[in-house]
């Protein structure tokens, strides 16, 4: 197979994982294409970090498959990807300079050039031993490795965490830019549904280990409506209460009810909903 050509980057179909006999992903399905930046959102404990081990390896799912880059995940494969943890776990007595000297190894495509951007745009001190970063420091230089690694997928579980706003979202760019060819690929979880919404491609919910939506962010605007609660509707489905408002999925997305909703109210409206019914013109 010439994996140049495919489009879908990471396939996950029905995969299920029991831990001691608790179900924590039930027929987790979803696909990534080529070029995204997609994102896995939902509460804490909704099977997103689960989901991710899965994909890149360190847990293997009860049931079902996950594709990567056409295949089954191996060592070449492996190559191809970078990941970045929820624990953000380092090395013991490693400092920042011996961990550039192992990526710049591991990775063919290794960028030594914009690491040091990092280093210096962030003072970050490489004779340090990267377990006495702070976490914050720990976060920016993981991305730091992570980006310089030029991998064509990037696989991060809360990458943005324990970082202050103003260099969250100078990271949040820099992961924007990253995919602005077309060639790289990043799955982001995360539970902070504000931010993600000026670059992310694509997106899928979670809630209690299954996938209750999932779209391209573009389309989900398209097909939803923020509609208040004494405007009268003929037609479509109510997905989720928001305050005095509800989310209402169209039959015609060319109607002029209600306006668009953003990212967030439609990743709430989805959570907050618990029974969906449709109206119908009467």
């Amino acid at each position: 197979m010439n994996m140049s050509n495919v489009k879908n980057v990471v396939e996950v179909e029905k995969i299920r994982k029991n831990f001691g006999g608790k179900i924590v992903l039930n027929d987790v399905s979803f696909n990534v294409r080529k070029g995204e930046i997609f994102a896995l959102v939902g509460p804490n404990g909704a099977g997103k970090t689960t989901t991710l081990r899965c994909i890149f390896g360190d847990l293997n799912p009860d049931e079902g498959e996950i594709r990567i880059f056409g295949s089954k995940l191996n060592s070449k494969i492996k190559m191809r990807m970078a990941v970045m943890n929820e624990g953000r776990e380092t090395f013991r007595r490693l400092t920042g300079q011996e961990y550039i000297k192992i990526w710049s190894n591991l990775y063919p495509n290794w960028n030594d050039k914009l690491m040091s951007s990092f280093v210096l745009h962030y003072g970050l001190d490489l004779r340090e031993r990267v377990e006495r970063y702070s976490l914050g420091m720990k976060t920016i230089f993981m991305l730091g490795l992570i980006i310089s690694s030029s991998s064509d997928l990037l696989i991060l579980d809360e990458p943005t965490h324990h970082i202050d706003p103003e260099i969250r979202m100078e990271m949040l760019q820099v992961l924007k830019d990253y995919t602005s060819h077309g060639d790289k690929t990043i799955i982001i979880s995360s539970h902070e549904i504000y931010e993600l919404e000026e670059i992310i491609t694509s997106f899928a919910i979670m809630k209690e280990g299954k996938i209750i939506y999932s779209d391209s962010i573009d389309e989900a605007k398209t097909k939803h409506r923020i509609v208040g609660k004494d405007e009268k509707v003929h037609e479509g489905e109510i997905i989720g209460i928001l305050n005095d408002e509800y989310l209402l999925r169209v039959e015609n997305t060319n109607t002029d009810v209600g306006r668009y909703p953003t990212f967030r109210e439609i990743v709430l409206g989805y959570l907050r909903g618990k029974v969906s019914f449709r109206i119908f013109e009467t």
